[in-house]
């Protein structure tokens, strides 16, 4: 996703939008973290213009339609929303900042991904879960 950083290369004036990424994505039902191809939300587009303009104007080649681009939603789901927590649950027990539960998150996570994250945590006897009460 090279055309979506805050890299600006001198000299680049078009890019090519094929509308896809790899997307981190954890999966409940697997309990595997996956790399999808996915469509890209409008957001991401927009960023992916953005790029092809930043010392002169340049192209976008977008390789979808218009119809394709309106139906996309509007931003990504936050990656909160879609990766393990147990490294999250992790760092915020080692910076005392309470229980993921009471996060104050903009976008929190869904309760069975904490779960997850907890049972992971678990399993590795990272945490006791009766020791430490979750």
């Amino acid at each position: 996703n090279v055309a979506e950083t805050s890299l600006t290369v001198p000299g680049i004036r078009y890019v090519i939008d094929p509308g896809q990424a790899r997307i981190s994505r954890y999966s409940h039902r697997t309990k595997v973290q996956r790399l999808p191809i996915e469509a890209i939300s409008q957001a991401s587009a927009n960023q992916r213009k953005g790029r092809c303009g930043r010392v002169s104007d340049g192209i976008c080649i977008r390789l979808y339609s218009e119809e394709d681009f309106a139906a996309r939603d509007q931003f990504p789901t936050p990656e909160i929303q879609r990766t393990n927590l147990a490294s999250v649950i992790l760092q915020m027990r080692l910076l005392r900042l309470g229980t993921i539960e009471d996060f104050p998150f903009i976008d929190p996570p869904e309760r069975r991904l904490i779960n997850d994250g907890y049972h992971l945590l678990n399993e590795l006897q990272a945490i006791n879960r009766t020791k430490d009460g979750y």
